[in-house]
């Protein structure tokens, strides 16, 4: 071995060393390339619902499933247990969309009115609602 030889040994080790610095330093992957996803509309048809649909199911729910007859009247008169939604006779202060609806949903307290009567689900709620809400304003006919 001269003075200005390296031994092999020392060769090995610092390729070795070389290489895994070498191998930290390297820039991370490229990202994959994104995916074009097609837009797509979530309706493929315009609803086509009238308000006068909407009212027409809700007086089915109101004079069938929903029971709310049997103590309103036919005619949304009232009766012994429940007062008048429609009429001379309603009370004009409840006669809001929202309260409504909110008597339809929740029931009213110390009354016989209550919540999700007949079992209705949450949309036929609204349907009852839009049907008290148009009669009780003399928008359409019990």
């Amino acid at each position: 071995m001269t003075g200005d030889a390296v031994p092999r040994r020392h060769c090995i080790a610092m390729a070795a060393g070389i290489a895994a610095v070498s191998a930290c330093h390297q820039p991370p992957p490229a990202a994959p390339e994104p995916v074009a996803v097609e837009a797509r509309p979530l309706a493929t048809e315009p609803d086509t619902t009238s308000e006068q649909d909407v009212i027409t199911e809700g007086r089915k729910i109101f004079h069938g499933q929903g029971l709310c007859y049997a103590c309103h009247g036919g005619r949304l008169q009232g009766g012994p247990v429940a007062p008048p939604l429609a009429g001379p006779k309603r009370d004009p202060r409840d006669t809001s969309f929202a309260f409504i609806l909110k008597v339809v949903r929740a029931g009213e307290p110390h009354t016989p009115m209550v919540a999700n009567q007949g079992g209705i689900d949450a949309g036929q709620m609204v349907q009852v609602a839009n049907y008290v809400w148009a009669v009780s304003n003399a928008k359409s006919v019990p």
